[in-house]
Formats: structure tokens, sequence, C-alpha cells
């Protein structure tokens, strides 16, 4: 089975810690510092779940890297249709959330 349109076997990269940033009025996902996938690379994945969770949430993802031809190479997430909160930033994450949740609350009064 192939998995990409080029030529090269695909560079997968398991259990990637990702944050969520909000970086030109969007919020994107980047892997964090310190991993084996490139933290400069913006990771793809559904925008809906990326804006369901408040911006600096970690996420643990499996990702691809993809070089399109001409284009910046960018990671790809396995699951496009499910983020999963990591558990290892469990009370970071939880801060966030509610911090979310109160300034998403506050908007709709």
């Amino acid at each position: 089975m192939r998995y990409s349109l080029f030529n090269e076997q695909p560079i997968w990269y398991l259990d990637v810690f990702a944050e969520s940033i909000l970086e030109k009025g969007r919020v994107r996902l980047r892997p964090l510092d310190g991993q084996t996938a490139d933290s400069t690379l913006r990771i793809e994945c559904s925008r809906k779940l990326r804006q369901k969770y408040g911006v600096g949430t970690v996420f643990k993802l499996d990702v691809r890297l993809v070089r399109p031809h001409n284009k910046k190479p960018y990671l790809i997430c396995r699951n496009r249709k499910e983020l999963t909160r990591a558990l290892e930033y469990f009370e970071r994450n939880k801060r966030v959330q509610i911090e979310h949740l109160i300034g998403t609350q506050l908007t709709l009064f």
C-alpha cells in the first residue's frame, strides 16, 4: 500500500506532544521543543477540533511528515477526526480548559 504521492517512504513520528497556539488569528498546532519532530513545522488536523479546546492545550499525536514539491514541509495527524489531550500535561490542560470555559461563558453575556 502506498501512503504518499511521493517516491520516498513516509516518515512517522509517534507520541508527539503538540501545543495549540494562536498564530495570525488562527488556532494552530505545533510540536513542543525537544522532540524528534521539528518544532517549527505546523501540524494539520481538523479546524473544529483545534478550536474546541483552549489555546495552550497540549495534545499527544502520531504524525507523518509531508514534503510537497516546492512548498514548506508540514506534519499531518494520523487520526484527523480526533485529538487526544496529553495525560502527561493533565494539570496544565485542566487550567487551560477552565480559563477557556470561563472566557467563552463571559462572551455569551
